[in-house]
């Protein structure tokens, strides 16, 4: 138990001293790290989760960029229902979206119609980037399982305990099917290394398919994804799409890492002379 602990301790202190090292001196400058996966900056609870939608708006003095919340949809629907099937990208500034097409009926004009939600002239709502306003996140979230991240929501709970029901289509019908597997994921690229990751199907598959992920982000086979790492993760490739966005964020590094730690040998013959000496 003791080297277990020490084990931990030493993975902790020198992750945060080589992601504060690597940042601070600008080492992954370029790699794609962005002010939402800065771990330098305070995620605030109140915002985490908001997406600047400003592909088409960024160069306009006129049309303020959108803030999309994440937080007042995921209550009622599934991640599958806007990435999958309306076509959101799940990478920030892909997706081309006219307000034409929205007019239209697809993309947000999907839902906001008049009828399942606000309509699409009331602009104001969604054109709100720099527009000082009081969301009531903490008031409206009260009530869910709490996190010590993101938005201090425990969602995957929120889902498992039927606190919210988010539906698998845009159209508020459906129930996603969890699938009930487990992967565990060996972390033996350096040594010493931090635990192993265990990578739950279900807490993902109740809100995404399984062409959420597979073939775009990972590929479906065991050892297929050679090249993933930490650094890509943290800079959102991999787990970091949506766990360095959206969802829990990856400064909970030991909710992934949860296997059992492996244990120092060197450590076990310091605690074996150890407790030579004190008998």
């Amino acid at each position: 138990m003791l080297s277990n602990r020490r084990f931990s301790v030493k993975i902790t202190l020198a992750a945060a001293f080589a992601a504060g090292l690597l940042l601070s001196t600008g080492a992954i400058a370029g790699s794609g790290v962005t002010w939402e996966t800065d771990l330098r900056r305070a995620k605030n609870p109140d915002t985490y989760g908001n997406v600047v939608m400003d592909r088409a708006t960024r160069d306009s003095k006129e049309v303020k960029p959108v803030v999309f919340a994440h937080w007042t949809h995921r209550s009622k629907y599934s991640c599958k229902a806007c990435h999958t099937d309306l076509g959101f990208s799940f990478k920030g500034r892909t997706t081309e979206i006219k307000q034409s097409d929205i007019t239209a009926g697809k993309f947000c004009g999907s839902c906001h119609d008049g009828k399942t939600s606000f309509g699409v002239n009331e602009c104001d709502k969604c054109h709100s980037y720099g527009t000082p306003r009081a969301n009531g996140i903490a008031e409206k979230l009260k009530d869910l399982p709490k996190d010590a991240f993101g938005n201090k929501v425990d969602w995957a709970k929120a889902v498992k305990d039927g606190k919210i029901k988010p539906a698998a289509n845009h159209d508020g019908t459906g129930e996603l099917k969890a699938v009930e597997q487990d992967i565990i994921i060996p972390v033996t690229k350096f040594t010493p290394h931090p635990p192993d990751v265990m990578f739950p199907h279900t807490a993902h598959t109740v809100q995404l398919d399984c062409t959420s992920c597979h073939e775009s982000i990972f590929k479906q086979k065991k050892g297929g994804n050679p090249e993933m790492n930490m650094m890509k993760i943290i800079s959102g490739q991999y787990c970091g799409t949506c766990h360095a966005k959206v969802s829990f964020p990856i400064d909970d590094c030991f909710r992934c890492h949860s296997q059992p730690a492996a244990v120092i040998k060197e450590d076990e013959k310091k605690d074996e002379k150890k407790d030579e000496k004190q008998k």
